[in-house]
Formats: C-alpha cells, sequence, structure tokens
C-alpha cells in the first residue's frame, strides 16, 4: 500500500461515528515505522495524533480505521521530530547521494500493510525528474535526515539497482 493511499482513510470509532481524515503519517525514522497518523477532525476543530497503538482495525478495502471508543487526543506537533517525523515533511527534502549529488525528492512510500500486517516503510519511492525515471529504495539506504535526505551510495550504484 502507497503511503497516499493512507491519507485518505476515514477514522471511526467502534459504533461507526466519525472521528475525522487521516491528513499525514508519522514515521519513526530510526526504524522506518508507522508511528502514528495526523488526523483531522473538521473545520474550526485542532488536528491531533493518533498512536498506532490506538488502532483497532485498519481496513484497507474500505479505507476505514477503526479506533478505541476511548481514543485520547493528543495535539500534533509543530516541529518534526525524529520518532514522529510527518510524511509530508520528508517529500520536501532533497535526495541526495553520500557525495551531495542530488538524485531527486520522495513522492511516496510503500508499506506493506497488507502482506506483512506492520506498519513499517518498505521502499521510498524517489522521482528523478525525468518522467520515465524512478527509484525504489529501501530505508536501510537512508544514513539520517537532516536538510537533506542523505543516502550510503553513490548516484551511479543506485542507477545500476534499479534497471
Amino acid at each position: 500500500m502507497l503511503a497516499g493511499i493512507m491519507e485518505k482513510f476515514k477514522v471511526v470509532n467502534s459504533l461507526g461515528n466519525n472521528i475525522g481524515k487521516v491528513k499525514d503519517i508519522y514515521i519513526d525514522l530510526d526504524n522506518w515505522r508507522i508511528t502514528g497518523f495526523q488526523v483531522s477532525p473538521g473545520p474550526l476543530k485542532k488536528d491531533f495524533i493518533l498512536n498506532i497503538d490506538e488502532v483497532v482495525k485498519f481496513d484497507e478495502t474500505d479505507k476505514i480505521i477503526i479506533v478505541d471508543d476511548e481514543l485520547e487526543k493528543k495535539e500534533a506537533p509543530n516541529i518534526p521530530m525524529m520518532n514522529l517525523y510527518p510524511f509530508n515533511e520528508i517529500k520536501k527534502h532533497n535526495v541526495v547521494d553520500r557525495q551531495g549529488e542530488k538524485l531527486g525528492k520522495i513522492y511516496n512510500l510503500e508499506i506493506p500493510y497488507e502482506k506483512l500486517k506492520v506498519f513499517k516503510v518498505w521502499k521510498l519511492l524517489i522521482k528523478t525528474g525525468f518522467t520515465e525515471r524512478r527509484l525504489r529504495l529501501p530505508p536501510s539506504e537512508v544514513v539520517n535526515v537532516i536538510d537533506d535526505i542523505n543516502l550510503k551510495g553513490l548516484m551511479e550504484d543506485y542507477r545500476e539497482e534499479d534497471e
């Protein structure tokens, strides 16, 4: 499943009452696991974080996340943190090789929840600027995320891997 698809899920309680809609996905950059979702409850209401452990059921078919009726609504942080890094913020960073050569930008993430039932990033999908050229890299290739998303290898290494 793609992260972009998860951003369209509705959040409801066990009775089917609408809680809100997923607006963003939070990632722990140390292990590339999904730690939560930013949920928008609607206009004039503050967004909140839905922690993964509060998800009762994740229904990929109906695009619904069912949560416990006693959901604790924590305010979404204003600045990214290593264990709560918004996917929409990750998309703003350039992806560079170990020499600082720009490869592109992340445009989506593969999360194999439907196969593994785990909220973990499997592949980073990177747009290189050429319409026919995309890279699919495992998060293990990422050294760190500071101003850029820094990778272990050189640009040539990734071009060969993807072909």
